[in-house]
Order: structure tokens, then C-alpha cells, then sequence
């Protein structure tokens, strides 16, 4: 299941429409839409907004039936390095009032421009940024990503939950268009489409992640390199995440662990290798 929370009507109203979502009319508190394996909220301006309808959204879900939550909506971007309209996936969030800092855990290949954002109590522009006002601290400023994370990571763990934004302006805009914004939402439609299909079939409960094959690799690992619990349970974190993010079986490592290590500097030798090409590839 997608829950998907938007802060303002014409955010939403391009993923309303494309998955034919219907209003949920018992919901007294939110414009609430669902359908199809989706929910979508619309919070409201702000990150208290956010977290709120966040809350409210996941509040009695079963949260170990395959659930992620996507906030989706539109940012300022502090450079003219991409163009407006760009979405962009969200990799750190900075609170800037409180200075806290959030990391979503980002493991599947995706169509989107990387970076972080900072959200702010209220609209940021570049002339608060020249008068020295604000101070930019990230790629990206918007209003609602810290409260929707802080609430979401009450719930769900950091890889169930992901930030997409679309690059609106270069911090001068004083009123938004409605009209603009479905508009650039509905341009990156089909982008966004496509990795709410990958996050969903990630998130599928009971799919097991490796092989026989690949149990037994990494089992024939620990053993060979004699490594420590710690080490042993780090060597399957980095199998799985390789797996989430390329999409493929492991690689065979069998050149690297051809036989039992007699002396532990050897085996730490030869993990960090295994290391090497689970995060690099």
C-alpha cells in the first residue's frame, strides 16, 4: 500500500487523477482520496500540517504489510543548476529551526536528480537570502518535509519513506500558479508513476530477498572469513541493500573467499574488499 501526502489541493490533484482516486467523504478532518492500493492526504501549508495528516494517515495501519509514504509537492531550488519542473528525490532533510538533520534510506534505482532540502516556517525567497535573513543550508527549501519525516519515522523505518519534490522556482516566486503547479506535477507523472511501482513492489511482505544460492554464499562467507556477529550481520545489510538498489543477484565472490582464512588480518583484508563492490556497484 502507498499513502501519499500532499500539502496543498492542486499537488494532489494530478495523482488524483491519474490513479482515479475517490474522496473518502467519512474523512472529517483531511481532504482524504483512495483507490487502487493508494491513500493520498492533503495536509495543509507547513511541517506541522504535515506531520499531523502524516500521523493521521498512518495511525492504526499495519505498518509489516508492505506500506511506504511519499510526500509529493513542489520546492524552491537555491540554484539555477536544474531546470523548473525537475523532481528531485529527497536524500537529507535539514529542520531549520531546530538545525536537526533526517536521512531517508534510499536503496532503489530511480529516474530522479539527488538532493537535500530545508524546511522552513514559512516562504523562503532570495531576497531574505541576500538581506541575510536566511541563510541556505541545503539544495532545496520547502515548508512541510522535516514534519512529514519526523511523524512518517514514528511508523515506519527510513527506506519505507521518501520525499519527491519538483523544482517550482528560484526563490522568487511571491504566489504560486495553481494552474502551474498541476502542471509540473503532471509533467512528472510518469517519472513518479514508475518508482511508486518499484517502492511498492520492494515493500511487498513475505518476498524473500536472496536465493537458496545466496544464503549459502553468504553463510560460506562468514564461515571462510571468520567473521564476528557484527561483521556478520553487516556483510547481509550491505548483500541486501546491493540487491534493492541494482535490481540483480549478488555477484559471485568466490575468487575473492576460496578458502578459510588462518589469520584474522586476511579476513579483514578480504571483507573489506566484499565491501568494496557491494557499495560500489
Amino acid at each position: 500500500m502507498i499513502y501519499v501526502v500532499a500539502a496543498l489541493p492542486w499537488e494532489a490533484r494530478p495523482i488524483v487523477e491519474r490513479h482515479k482516486l475517490k474522496r473518502d467523504d467519512g474523512c472529517k478532518f483531511f481532504p482524504l482520496f483512495k483507490g487502487n492500493g493508494m491513500y493520498l492526504i492533503v495536509s495543509g501549508i507547513g511541517k506541522m500540517a504535515s506531520a499531523i495528516a502524516t500521523t493521521y494517515l498512518l495511525a492504526g495501519v499495519n505498518t509489516d504489510q508492505g506500506v511506504a509514504i511519499v510526500n509529493i509537492g513542489v520546492c524552491g531550488a537555491a540554484s539555477q543548476k536544474h531546470s523548473i519542473g525537475t523532481p528531485v528525490l529527497i536524500h537529507r532533510i535539514v529542520d531549520y529551526e531546530t538545525g536537526r538533520e533526517y536521512y531517508p534510506d534510499i536503496l532503489l534505482e530511480h529516474p530522479f536528480v539527488e538532493g537535500s532540502i530545508a524546511t522552513h516556517n514559512r516562504l523562503v525567497r532570495q531576497k531574505d537570502v541576500d538581506s541575510g535573513q536566511i541563510q541556505l543550508c541545503a539544495d532545496f527549501v520547502d515548508m512541510e518535509a522535516s514534519g512529514f519525516f519526523q511523524a512518517a519515522s514514528k511508523f515506519l523505518s527510513p527506506h519505507q519513506i521518501y520525499i519527491i519534490k519538483i523544482i517550482g522556482d528560484y526563490l522568487e516566486a511571491d504566489n504560486f500558479d495553481k494552474s502551474e503547479i498541476v502542471g509540473l506535477i503532471t509533467e512528472a507523472m510518469d517519472k513518479i508513476d514508475g518508482f511508486l511501482e518499484q517502492i511498492e513492489i520492494y515493500c511487498k511482505p513475505n518476498e524473500p530477498i536472496f536465493s537458496d544460492d545466496e544464503l549459502g554464499q553468504l553463510e560460506d562467507i562468514k564461515k571462510r572469513l571468520r567473521l564476528t556477529v557484527t561483521q556478520g550481520h553487516q556483510l547481509v545489510e550491505l548483500a541486501r541493500r546491493y540487491k534493492l538498489r541494482a535490481g540483480k543477484p549478488l555477484p559471485d565472490l568466490s575468487d575473492i573467499v576460496v578458502e578459510e582464512v588462518k589469520i584474522k588480518a586476511e579476513g579483514r583484508k578480504a571483507f573489506e574488499r566484499i565491501k568494496r563492490i557491494l557499495t560500489d556497484e
